[in-house]
């Protein structure tokens, strides 16, 4: 259903790229309830979500929560692919406009550039009819692709930025179905960084490791050392058992009372683990 990778690069959380190729074909081929959607379209959809999940994730995923990820975006877009062709909707006796959209270009003896020309020319009416508070905001936003970015560039706070932006839209959209019911306002704003191929970014991630690396950086795996007293852990737990509280040890090191029990249960756990490896040895010595 894919094509292997030429490499076996690491994608993420330990997972290489012949491992995800594998999680994406084995959840295509189990997945039952998108008969109808092409295999190897199923097995791409797989492989584009379980390889955006690892490079989202922040805890090491198990191989099954990859393959449910594959099925839950394959039904996704199973139901997407039936949306664009005008299937799937509630009234069935009625054809949307995505059917006849589809349909129309899907059944044309050859492609037709008429919708695109149209849409250019619709863009630069209505552009122009538009005032220049709502050229500015939007302009705004399409150069910087940020909305904090955006609202620094014209001096406003979020609130008024979000009141302005709020009307150029609706504004554009009245003029755009000039004579029609205006569509809602849908979706939600993303950087253009986000809508990056995911392999741009797997090799993105990868050129950086290797820039710091050659830098001389170290990156430090798992917990910081834990924080000197100047004291040994065995002294607090006889001192606590000499009947010190821990809030009186606490206040004597200048740390949270929480801290000093935690180091004397752990070394408490310690000495009896030792007491009870030491005590078989002592009896078969006898």
């Amino acid at each position: 259903m894919l094509p292997p990778p030429q490499a076996d690069d690491p994608v993420g959380h330990g997972y290489t790229a012949f491992q995800v190729v594998r999680l994406a074909v084995w959840a295509a081929r189990e997945c039952r309830w998108v008969d109808a959607m092409d295999p190897v379209h199923r097995a791409e959809t797989a492989w584009e979500a379980i390889t955006e999940h690892l490079q989202l994730a922040s805890e090491r995923p198990e191989e099954t929560e990859l393959i449910a990820i594959g099925w839950k975006a394959m039904k996704a877009q199973h139901y997407q692919d039936l949306k664009a062709r005008g299937l799937g909707g509630k009234d069935k006796a009625l054809l949307t406009r995505a059917f006849v959209r589809y349909w129309t270009s899907a059944s044309a003896p050859a492609h037709s550039h008429e919708d695109h020309i149209v849409d250019r020319l619709a863009l630069a009416q209505i552009w122009t009819a538009l005032k220049p508070a709502h050229r500015q905001v939007l302009t705004a936003l399409a150069e910087h692709e940020d909305r904090r970015s955006a609202e620094r560039s014209l001096n406003m706070d979020p609130a008024a930025f979000t009141r302005a932006l709020g009307r150029a839209r609706r504004a554009f959209l009245a003029l755009w179905h000039e004579g029609e019911t205006p569509s809602l306002l849908w979706g939600y704003d993303r950087t253009g960084a986000r809508h990056q191929n995911v392999m741009y970014l797997v090799r993105l991630r990868k050129r950086r490791a290797l820039q710091r690396k050659a830098e001389g950086h170290v990156r430090r795996y798992g917990h910081r050392p834990p924080r000197d007293l100047g004291v040994p852990d065995a002294e607090l737990l006889a001192r606590h058992e000499a009947g010190e509280s821990y809030a009186a040890l606490a206040a004597c090191f200048g740390v949270s009372r929480a801290l000093i029990a935690s180091r004397v249960a752990k070394t408490r756990t310690r000495g009896e683990e030792q007491t009870a490896h030491t005590k078989p040895l002592t009896a078969s010595r006898k």
